[in-house]
């Protein structure tokens, strides 16, 4: 009887595995510019694709890597379905748009882009990378991008109505630009009206110019929330770091610094603690914040480690070891234990983080 019951559940078992479905399996994509070939099966990488157009065409299917090596691709992407693409580092590994819009993702896709330089994209709006899904930008820098036309443009870097995480990610050099008379302007690095995440992110060096609007760094007019976060040595009319046209903006732990002629931020800005300001615009008033106070960057944004570039603290900086005393968070509550390089947070020698992206070690 007990063999009986035995063979019954095994065969019991078997049916149900015949009639399920296999799960999908995984696959990775290996693309190589410097040896690889289009004609490849790109499954390995001595047996890569020679461009990422390439591994796309193959084609993967939801939830497959990318893994990119170290080279500069000329090329214009778009991705609508759930994908990673990941470079070696953003330092060796680029994605040059040649002047049109580097990558557009489409509604409903989930990307992850990391480790990759974004550079050279130029559309009315969104010159580096347009985004209607859900974009994650991990360990990446965004730089060189121009969102411009006559009447209006958005996104130098980034325009995204999307969902859009930034992690441990530097914007430098966007630019949004448009008629100086008539034109409205928006966004020189990102320009968000969806949900916005950064952590562990530098926003420096980017600039707007329009009739009116602004956010030489920033546009958000969605829900945004910034932790650990420098946005310094931007340009704009109005907010040249940060400029809120709607939604809520929480900041904590992050630094607002050095922007003109418009000032650090434009409209209100919700803090949650440890901010500080070189200015009174963002009118921070919560615990440890701090207004109107140098933060002493070192500029211009250099390699100070890791794999992009960030804005050093001087030594004796007010944001050194004065951060949040119960730990730089993230956006969901959880210790950030690097700064944007990677380095220790708090360094070896402090007992508190220090504000913005860049943890001085050894202070």
């Amino acid at each position: 009887m007990r063999l009986k019951l035995v063979l019954t559940a095994l065969i019991g078992m078997a049916l149900l595995v015949a009639l399920c479905p296999a799960a999908s399996a995984v696959t990775t994509w290996y693309v190589n510019g410097a040896n690889g070939s289009d004609g490849n099966n790109c499954l390995s990488a001595a047996t890569a694709c020679e461009t990422i157009k390439g591994a796309l065409s193959k084609p993967p299917v939801s939830g497959d890597s990318i893994r990119i090596a170290p080279a500069v691709y000329s090329e214009n992407l778009t991705i609508n379905s759930n994908l990673k693409l990941i470079g070696s580092s953003a330092r060796t590994t680029i994605i040059d748009g040649g002047h049109i819009r580097v990558i557009s993702i489409g509604t409903s896709a989930h990307v992850t882009l990391a480790n990759l330089t974004i550079r050279n994209g130029s559309a009315a709006s969104g010159g580096g990378i347009l985004n209607f899904g859900y974009l994650t930008l991990s360990s990446s820098a965004i730089t060189g991008n121009f969102a411009g036309s006559g009447t209006s443009a958005a996104g130098g870097g980034i325009s995204s109505s999307g969902t859009l995480t930034v992690n441990n990610s530097t914007f430098s050099g966007n630019t949004v630009s448009a008629d100086p008379v008539r034109g409205v302007a928006a966004g020189g690095a990102i320009y968000s009206t969806g949900p916005l995440v950064m952590n562990n992110s530098t926003v420096s060096g980017n600039s707007e110019t329009g009739h009116f609007l602004g956010g030489g760094g920033i546009y958000t007019a969605g829900a945004a929330i910034i932790s650990n976060t420098t946005v310094a040595g931007n340009r704009g009319n109005s907010g040249g770091g940060i400029y809120k046209g709607g939604g809520t903006v929480i900041i904590q732990n992050s630094i607002v610094s050095s922007s003109s002629p418009g000032g650090n931020c434009f409209g209100t800005m919700t803090s949650h603690g440890y901010n500080l300001s070189s200015d009174g615009t963002c009118s921070f008033s919560n615990s440890g914040d701090l207004k109107k106070t140098d933060p002493q960057l070192i500029y211009p944004l250099s390699s100070n480690g890791g794999g992009t570039q960030t804005l050093a603290l001087k030594s004796g900086s007010p944001a050194i070891d004065s951060g949040n005393p119960a730990g730089c968070k993230n956006n969901l509550g959880v210790v950030l234990k690097t700064d944007q390089r990677g380095m220790p947070r708090p360094d070896k020698t402090g007992t508190r983080c220090d504000r913005g992206a860049f943890e001085l070690q050894g202070d």
